[in-house]
């Protein structure tokens, strides 16, 4: 494989998708192939149909190899928030006088910080500042250059569960990977739409995806706290699949009519073409109501999240929401700022062509990928 080019795997909730790509001019990216697979996805915490999940990622590569010759010889994943925890540990580095920071400092406090971490069941992901501290008690995201008698900091921890890495070991090692590096998706994610002036407040990063959402909490360079549960857009389309007696993809092409911000009359009505031609007539109030009800539960639960990990100054954390599962819908987010009684902004990628809030976290993945590949 060449050597400015890297493969990425994105683990959904209902969808694998594997990307491979290099830097382009501009800001954008090269993609050389890509694919997705839908499969069962997981669901708190462990995989629906665990057997079949091996012949998933086969069929994954089996796209990506139709269209890319080249061997592949390393991967980089993406561990979702359902398999992920996070830690936070203060470190202090005992300077015997003052001196420039340097580099090497930094790795020591680090390296300081990973000798002391050890949770069962659980493998290290990542250990990124949240703030440093200098002798004068000012905080920085970037203590190199100055010169302090003393050095703290606030360090975040994503671990991932041993076990998904041996499960996707195993089954890379069985499609001919030599080298699998796993990455925090919701780390990934929260890097790549927020600016490193927002991070210096606490920001919150909500992705609703088919059957998982995601909270997380980002200040400086880390996760200060992560949450999720297994209720995402997919519940949507069940909702209206069973509300208006409609098959699952029936039910699909109702959500992508639906618009909430409308409010109809007796007489308005979602046309829904069905099998054998014949046209489903539903009322756009009724319809409406169905998603709104779903959106409710998942911004209640949502609330639980910010209300258990947030210290201080909950209202004021600005909101971005990512994922494909409320932001596809017409009017959804604006509903979901309602329920959540907050501002909420799109989280999206600054990649030209590539903007769009479902596709935050595979672009997070890619560009973290490529700056462990420089």
């Amino acid at each position: 494989m060449a050597k400015n080019c890297v493969t990425v795997v994105e683990i959904g909730s209902s969808m694998l998708r594997a990307v491979v790509a290099s830097r382009g001019v501009n800001g954008i990216f090269n993609v050389k192939a890509k694919a997705e697979v839908e499969y069962a996805g997981f669901f708190e915490g462990d995989f629906v149909e665990r057997t079949m999940l091996e012949d998933a990622v086969m069929s994954l590569f089996s796209q990506i190899h139709s269209s890319y010759k080249k061997e592949i010889e390393k991967i980089y994943v993406g561990v979702p928030a359902e398999f992920s925890q996070v830690m936070s540990a203060t470190e202090q580095l005992h300077l015997k006088f003052k001196k420039v920071i340097r580099q090497r400092d930094i790795d020591e406090l680090c390296d300081s910080v990973l000798s002391k971490i050890n949770v069962d069941e659980m493998e290290v992901l990542s250990v990124n500042p949240i703030f440093y501290i200098l002798d004068d008690n000012r905080k920085t995201l970037n203590p190199i250059g100055a010169k302090t008698g003393k050095l703290s900091a606030e360090m975040s921890i994503v671990l991932a569960q041993t076990s998904f890495i041996q499960l996707f070991n195993k089954i890379f090692s069985r499609a001919g990977i030599a080298q699998v590096e796993y990455l925090s998706e919701p780390l990934c994610e929260a890097m790549l739409i927020l600016e490193k002036e927002e991070r210096e407040r606490t920001c919150i990063v909500i992705d609703v995806g088919a059957r998982s959402t995601s909270v997380a909490f980002v200040k400086g360079e880390g996760l200060s706290n992560l949450a999720s549960f297994s209720i995402g857009g997919s519940y949507v389309t069940s909702d209206l699949s069973e509300a208006c007696r409609l098959s699952y993809n029936d039910a699909r092409n109702l959500k992508k009519q639906i618009v909430l911000s409308l409010k109809g009359g007796p007489h308005d009505f979602y046309e829904v073409p069905t099998i054998g031609g014949k046209v489903a007539q539903i009322s756009m109030n009724y319809a409406n109501e169905v998603v709104c009800y779903r959106i409710e539960i998942i911004a209640k639960a949502v609330n639980e999240c910010i209300k258990r990990f947030a210290k201080e100054y909950v209202p004021y954390y600005p909101i971005y929401l990512c994922g494909a599962g409320i932001s596809k819908i017409k009017g959804g987010k604006d509903f979901f700022a309602k329920c959540l009684a907050r501002n909420i902004a799109y989280g999206l990628p600054p990649v030209p062509a590539l903007d769009k809030p479902e596709l935050a976290g595979m672009i997070g993945l890619l560009q973290r990928a490529l700056d462990e590949n420089d």
